[in-house]
């Protein structure tokens, strides 16, 4: 998976960049999602939960020569935006961050359909 940046609603921040979506980065999610929300205290908060923002950029293969075969999306009209990320440990935000990146592909695709 690509270089993960994360902000929690209280300013802390967090990165990872791994190739190791099902080990390293789940691990990494279980060790640090714990950390990033804000539940809401009822009945003196007007909020449920405040969430993390996200920022996700892509990773090349690790080889020699040119780079190749990034592992997110390099389109510039969805590089470097922070999404709300409403996970809340390894296994939740591994199908967050799966969640994301259909969202974003879904909004590529509309916008080439406009431009068309």
């Amino acid at each position: 998976m690509p270089r993960v940046r994360l902000l929690c609603p209280s300013g802390y921040s967090w990165e990872i960049a791994t190739r190791q979506t099902e080990t390293l980065l789940r691990a990494w999610f279980d060790e640090v999602l714990p950390w990033t929300f804000i539940p809401g205290r009822p009945g003196i908060d007007d909020f449920e939960t405040l969430w993390p923002r996200i920022e996700v950029n892509p990773m090349w293969a690790w080889k020699l020569g040119m780079p190749t075969d990034p592992d997110w999306l390099c389109d510039g009209r969805v590089l470097g935006r922070w999404n709300e990320f409403q996970a809340k440990d390894g296994e939740t935000g591994l199908k967050a961050l799966l969640a994301l990146r259909q969202e974003l592909e879904r909004e590529l695709c509309e916008l080439s359909d406009r431009e068309r």
